[in-house]
């Protein structure tokens, strides 16, 4: 079997149930809102009855409030069928670019998490035949555990360049670890190399680099990858 699909386990299974869990939260924060407007109109609406005048601002800003809500819930709703597509195919062809833009704003539903700038590369995609699951997996456990650490002020810039002519560099830059942490770890390693992915660290430039091959053939092709 491919190792990309032997790596469809139960670390693969946590980080999809961990991404899940940090979307229903989000609607779930989406809905008490609009439930929480939908008793103060409820409120307004008896106010109203009772002959009390009824200032026509409130009405505005409160309707306004349930629509804004549920622009955000159906936009959460699109990243997280973005997210779910992404199992349905474990080896293909994708932009790099929009593999970090999901990622970029799956965690943005985490309570803790800091600003990201999101670099666009200019002239050639970064087309990478890959998974993009596990490839996902890694730069969200990366940029987790820099806002774990670092909180919501902290800021990363991302961006991904050409290394050579078989590998893209995904760079993230202000990346943070506490002392004696060390990323990757044993298991995000593992799920690294069963797609040919290296991982280092610069702890004294607070930069991470993922390499990408362009293609997994190319990797198991020249042995860097069972």
């Amino acid at each position: 079997m491919d190792n990309a699909k032997d790596w469809f386990g139960y670390d693969s299974l946590a980080f999809f149930g961990k991404v899940n869990a940090s979307i229903s939260h989000e609607l779930k924060n989406v809905m008490a809102i609009i439930s929480e407007t939908a008793g103060l109109l409820g409120d307004l609406s008896e106010m109203a009855r009772g002959g009390k005048p009824i200032d026509p601002e409130m009405l505005t800003s409160s309707t306004d409030s349930i629509v804004e809500e549920i622009q955000r819930g159906f936009s959460t709703i699109r990243q997280m069928n973005r997210f779910a597509h992404s199992v349905d195919t474990p080896v293909l062809s994708v932009d790099l670019m929009d593999i970090l833009d999901l990622v970029r704003n799956l965690f943005e539903y985490l309570s803790f998490a800091g600003k990201t700038n999101l670099h666009t590369g200019e002239g050639t995609a970064a087309m990478a035949q890959t998974c993009p699951f596990i490839l996902q997996a890694i730069i969200y456990q990366a940029v987790v555990q820099t806002f774990q650490h670092a909180g919501p002020g902290a800021q990363l810039d991302i961006s991904v360049q050409s290394k050579n002519e078989s590998t893209w560099q995904i760079l993230l830059d202000g990346v943070s670890l506490k002392d004696g942490e060390v990323f990757p770890d044993d298991r995000i390693t593992r799920m690294a190399l069963s797609i040919g992915v290296s991982i280092s660290y610069d702890r004294g430039s607070d930069r991470l680099a993922i390499d990408v091959p362009v293609s997994i053939g190319f990797v198991k092709g020249n042995g860097a990858a069972g």
